[in-house]
């Protein structure tokens, strides 16, 4: 493990950044950006492990963009999904070269709609990693395994 230098503390707050960045702009329905994330990224679901499940996604933003939208329901004007990605348990591991880092996360879904009161719709956890590119930190993989499923009804256009 890197000793705690600042630049090791720097990658951990980019990393942190970016995970949280992804719960805001999905729950403001800005799935744009949300795909734009990950555009030199695999993402897709996974197994308890980490293991790739199902159809994956390799820098694929447009193909991300489309998985969101044929899944995520949308509700009143503007459009959201009334939804609150609550992110915990944040783990980040570093690499010794501060480049490249890797996180395990938990999350939860919280959502409300006219018809459903507020209350957890999923549960599971993100396999994530990054990779510091042209001074920017990204995404290379976003894959997420679900845990716990409650109702889906006003959250889903479609089976997991």
């Amino acid at each position: 493990m890197t000793p705690y230098t600042l630049e090791r503390l720097g990658a951990v707050e980019a990393v942190r950044d970016l995970a949280h960045r992804y719960t805001h702009l999905i729950d403001e329905g800005r799935l744009e950006e949300v795909a734009e994330l990950f555009t030199r990224a695999v993402y897709g679901q996974c197994d308890g492990d980490g293991t790739p499940v199902g159809s994956v996604r390799d820098s694929d933003p447009a193909g991300v963009l489309a998985a969101c939208r044929s899944f995520i329901q949308m509700h009143g004007a503007p459009p959201r999904p009334r939804t609150k990605h609550v992110v915990t348990n944040l783990r980040v591991e570093v690499a010794d070269d501060c480049r490249t880092a890797t996180s395990l996360s938990y999350f939860t879904v919280l959502q409300a709609t006219e018809s459903l009161p507020l209350q957890p719709i999923l549960s599971g956890r993100y396999f994530d990693a990054f990779a510091e590119i042209d001074g920017e930190w990204q995404f290379t993989q976003r894959l997420t395994c679900i845990d716990l499923v409650g109702d889906l009804t006003s959250h889903a256009r479609r089976d997991l």
